[in-house]
This record gives structure tokens, C-alpha cells and sequence, in this order.
């Protein structure tokens, strides 16, 4: 057996097999290592033990160097800015010839999607009762009966908590299904005509960022309200299923799902 390490240990959420994480922000890296073919590998773990607790973090080789010890890395914006500062991974920004104003675009729009859009999916996960007993059904299941619902109610006020001080979680869901529906709307209009973010040619950053975040809302019914907003958006529909079969072909119930929902809007 090989005894060689991969170039990145990816701590995160436990996955369901061949399906995206459910966590947005470790989807996001796992893109990002598809696809600048960075050696990698998962490993699930818990945010307790996390060196700022919460995932993702990552243990980072150098393949060069005689220093076996990993950089360890938290955050997924700063995993990715770290791998790509050492020269470990391929800028996909400079790979598609961004100019600074097209960088400084799809920093604003990384903004809107994980500052706004990406909380109004938490509070529909954890804030509406249904939802949040969906989400302890599915995702809690292996914990012992006795301490689930404790577990599960400790996590949640936390991120009720951490929702009410973003200001997201004084909102109505209402007004929550308002902010989903701008987004949706942004999105759409700017991928109108458009194959990837800048153009036709090649994806960059952003479109990594996004098509993760999309990715992980189809893992399970925790956001019905989002996901069906999601999938009645003809352009999301066609540019999540466009690198979800080039980066992560192996998504086969996921891609089932966007094409059926490319056969309903007939745009298949």
C-alpha cells in the first residue's frame, strides 16, 4: 500500500455516497479541488474539533518539501487562497483571464451569495419547524434517540443565535422568501446568455463558489422553499448540471434532479 499522502485532507461534514455535502462552504472546496486537480482526500469529522470550530478546515503537504508536518488551514476562502499563494493549485481566475474589474465583480457576487443569499437557506433549515424536523430526521439519525433532540436543540440555538446577529434571523420567513427570490432572480438574469460568470470560454472562481452552493441544496428536503425556487430557474437549472457533470459525474441522483427539472421546464 501506497504510503504517500495527498496534497490536501479535507475535514468536513460526513457526505451520503456519490452526493455533494450538505454544507455549503465545505462543497465550495471540494469544487475547488476537482477542479484544479488537486490531490485530495475527505475526511469527516466534527466541528468540536476543528481548530476554530467549524468546517471546513484542511491539512495542507507540500509535495516539494522534506517537512512532513501539514499547514493547517481553516476557512474555506482561505484553504483555497492558501493553496493557490504556495503555488500547490492553479489559480482559476488567472486560468480564465480575469481582468481586476471581472475579480473585483465576482468578489462582490461571492459577497451576495454567501453573505445573503447562503443565510436565508440556513434559516429555512433551522428556523421553520418542519424544516428543522426534517433536517434532525436526516441528519442526526445516528446519534443516540436519548441525546438527539439535545444535540440538535444545542446546535440550533447557536445558529439562531449567530442568524439573529447577522440580522437574517429577525426577518420574517416572508421577508426571508423575499431575499430567496431576488437572488434567484439576480442569478438568473446574470447567467442569461451566458454559459459561465465572464463569459462563454471558461469557468473561474465565482462559478465554483455558486455551483457548489447550489449543489449542496440538493442533497436533501431541509429548504423546500429555495430548492423549488431553484429549480424553476432555467439558466441555474442548465449551469449547475453543466459543471456538476464535468467536475462531479459520479452526482447521479443530484443530476437526476436537475434533469427533471430541465424535462418539467422544457428546456431539456
Amino acid at each position: 500500500m501506497s504510503t504517500v499522502k495527498p496534497t490536501v485532507i479535507l475535514f468536513g461534514f460526513p457526505n451520503y455516497p456519490n452526493a455533494p455535502s450538505g454544507a455549503c462552504y465545505c462543497q465550495k472546496v471540494e469544487a475547488f479541488l476537482r477542479f484544479t486537480s488537486t490531490p485530495y482526500e475527505l475526511c469527516a469529522t466534527s466541528p468540536g474539533k476543528a481548530p476554530r470550530g467549524k468546517l471546513p478546515y484542511a491539512e495542507i503537504y507540500h509535495p516539494t518539501s522534506t517537512d512532513p508536518t501539514p499547514d493547517i488551514v481553516p476557512d474555506s476562502h482561505f484553504i483555497i487562497r492558501h493553496l493557490i499563494s504556495q503555488g500547490i493549485s492553479d489559480d482559476p481566475d488567472l486560468s480564465a483571464g480575469l481582468t481586476a474589474v471581472q475579480k473585483a465583480e465576482s468578489r462582490a457576487w461571492q459577497a451576495y451569495i454567501e453573505e445573503v443569499m447562503y443565510p436565508t437557506v440556513v434559516y429555512e433549515r433551522w428556523c421553520i419547524d418542519k424544516n428543522y424536523v426534517t433536517l434532525v430526521s436526516e441528519a442526526f439519525g445516528k446519534i443516540p434517540s436519548l441525546l438527539r433532540p439535545v444535540i440538535a436543540w444545542f446546535i440550533r440555538r447557536n445558529i439562531r443565535s449567530g442568524l439573529w446577529g447577522k440580522g437574517i434571523g429577525r426577518h420574517s420567513v416572508a421577508e426571508v422568501e423575499t431575499l430567496q427570490k431576488e437572488a434567484v432572480e439576480a442569478l438568473e438574469a446574470r447567467l442569461e446568455g451566458r454559459v459561465y460568470f465572464h463569459g462563454d470560454e471558461k469557468p473561474s472562481g465565482i462559478d465554483l463558489i455558486l455551483v457548489a452552493f447550489l449543489q449542496s441544496s440538493l442533497v436533501t428536503e431541509w429548504d423546500p422553499h429555495w430548492i423549488g425556487l431553484f429549480l424553476k430557474s432555467p439558466n441555474l437549472v442548465a449551469f449547475a448540471k453543466r459543471l456538476s457533470k464535468s467536475l462531479f459525474p459520479e452526482y447521479e441522483v443530484m443530476l437526476g434532479k436537475l434533469e427533471d427539472a430541465e424535462a418539467r421546464l422544457g428546456t431539456k
